[in-house]
């Protein structure tokens, strides 16, 4: 089995809504960065949340009112619920569907009784991945310089912090995949990994959400995976890229390391 083969069979089965993630991904960053330039966001947005209770006005002004600038605006793509939910549900598809759904289908026994390594097979399919959701963090990057261009003024230091929350990206989906293939490697197929890799998400990102909004529960965030997911903040200056990549990287390799050993180890029916 050749890498780059394989690869063009992943990139085949899997096109279609990557596609549709890069095309939505890329028209809401230019979107957002046409708006912010044209309205006055900011004046209109802060006159309705001044009517919600403190809390939630001192939360929206450290997380949501940075995105009413322009370098803010620029992240808010990137952060926003639907963009992140579409990278998690591209991250998941790769491993749920050529792992679980091949095994189920049988597809997969019929791929490993030709001589192939098994080590090989997982390793490229996690690197096709991984070049799957670059490609789809370059729709975002190309259209933010896009947009910025436009509709703003380009600079190197807007490129290079563009650049920098690309990368947060792309780490945080090498993330999403890692886990997702590692339960793929140890679930006996079907639906399970798909549901529970959404629901591992999910459930992070809703306790990082009140671990904001509720005190008692911060000391919580650090050990959140969204905690090292932080466009925003990176964009304007106040980020730790550093610390999110080797804690992303990481992570992303102890996944893999354990996918690599479950997967070994299964017996493929």
């Amino acid at each position: 089995m050749k890498a780059l083969s394989y690869f063009r069979m992943v990139w085949k089965t899997n096109k279609a809504f990557a596609i549709f993630t890069m095309a939505l991904l890329a028209s809401t960053q230019l979107l957002i960065l046409n708006l912010v330039t044209t309205f006055d966001t900011q004046a209109i947005i802060a006159s309705i949340v001044e009517q919600l209770p403190k809390n939630m006005q001192v939360f929206l002004k450290e997380s949501f009112f940075s995105t009413l600038t322009f370098d803010g605006a620029a992240a808010f793509g990137y952060n926003h619920p639907m963009v992140i939910a579409l990278i998690i549900v591209n991250a998941i598809n790769i491993p749920a569907r050529h792992i679980s759904r091949e095994l189920e289908s049988g597809t997969l026994e019929v791929l490993l009784s030709h001589p192939v390594k098994r080590n090989m097979f997982i390793t490229t399919l996690w690197a096709s991945g991984i070049v799957l959701l670059f490609l789809i963090t370059l729709s975002a990057f190309l259209s933010s310089i896009l947009g910025v261009y436009l509709f703003h003024q380009l600079s190197a230091d807007v490129v290079f912090k563009i650049l920098e929350i690309s990368l947060n990206m792309w780490l945080f989906s090498v993330l999403i995949l890692s886990y997702s293939l590692m339960i793929a490697s140890k679930s006996k197929g079907g639906g399970l990994t798909g549901s529970l890799s959404a629901m591992i998400a999910f459930v992070f990102y809703v306790v990082f959400l009140i671990s904001q909004l509720w005190s008692t529960l911060d000391f919580l965030l650090p050990y959140n995976i969204f905690y090292y997911y932080e466009p925003q903040q990176i964009m304007l200056g106040r980020g730790h890229i550093g610390l999110d990549t080797l804690v992303l990287v990481g992570l992303s390799g102890l996944c893999f390391g354990f996918s690599v050993i479950f997967f070994n180890k299964r017996d493929i029916p």
